[in-house]
């Protein structure tokens, strides 16, 4: 009996295989670059010169403008010293700059103690559109006027004397903003904040004084560099 002829199977051509490669590779590389460039993945820019450390965090960047989180304390010769030369950055890009400034404590340093009420006076100030006029007074306060400011009587007279009334007083005194206070100390330790003034731009980008050996004119200047890279 006659065995059955065998039909062998039709081989695909070499040159279908390969076109077929190529589409799944255009396929993979359309959607990692759509991926990328989507909105809610905003694209980063690093500074083309000056001093920072980049933290693997998400960024903030956006195209035009620079983001500062200043962690500073109003116990803080650094700060102090730091605080006009912000001001004066502000006032060189204007809109382009936009600076929040959390102020902070170290829990577990002594120094420390008791000035939890002095970043309850600053958020209640910003809370009342005096944050600015109040962070400029209790720097004076301490630092010319040698005035405590653990007291909550000596800080509800600041918030006087830059316009606030008795609500601001009541609202210090109830701890309206204590929770807000933690929340800006623990934000702090999640950058691992270990010195101030310490500076975080868009994001993930840190800048801090010992990057210009404590020099606070230096650190302005560093900072100059940076917003300028960003922005060009």
């Amino acid at each position: 009996m006659a065995k059955k002829k065998r039909v062998q199977p039709v081989k695909k051509s070499n040159r279908t295989l390969i076109y077929a490669g190529l589409a799944v590779l255009i396929i993979a590389v359309l959607g990692v670059y759509f991926f990328a460039s989507s909105p809610d993945r905003p694209q980063e820019k690093l500074p083309a010169s000056g001093k920072f450390a980049q933290l693997n965090k998400p960024s903030t960047y956006e195209p035009g403008k620079v983001k500062i989180t200043e962690f500073m304390k109003f116990n803080c010769g650094h700060c102090y010293s730091l605080n006009p030369q912000i001001q004066a950055l502000k006032q060189k890009y204007g809109d382009k700059l936009e600076i929040t400034y959390k102020p902070m404590l170290w829990r577990t340093v002594p120094q420390d103690k008791g000035f939890e009420k002095s970043i309850e006076t600053y958020i209640l100030a910003q809370r009342m559109g005096k944050g600015e006029e109040m962070k400029d007074a209790l720097f004076k306060a301490l630092f010319v006027d040698k005035k405590d400011l653990t007291s909550v009587i000596v800080l509800g007279d600041i918030g006087k004397s830059v316009g606030l009334g008795d609500d601001f007083v009541k609202a210090l005194n109830n701890g309206d903003a204590k929770d807000e206070a933690g929340a800006n100390i623990n934000l702090a330790e999640s950058f691992q904040v270990d010195e101030t003034p310490t500076i975080i731009i868009n994001g993930n980008l840190k800048v801090n004084p010992s990057m210009t050996n404590e020099d606070m004119d230096a650190m302005a200047k560093n900072l100059d560099t940076i917003i300028s890279s960003l922005l060009s």
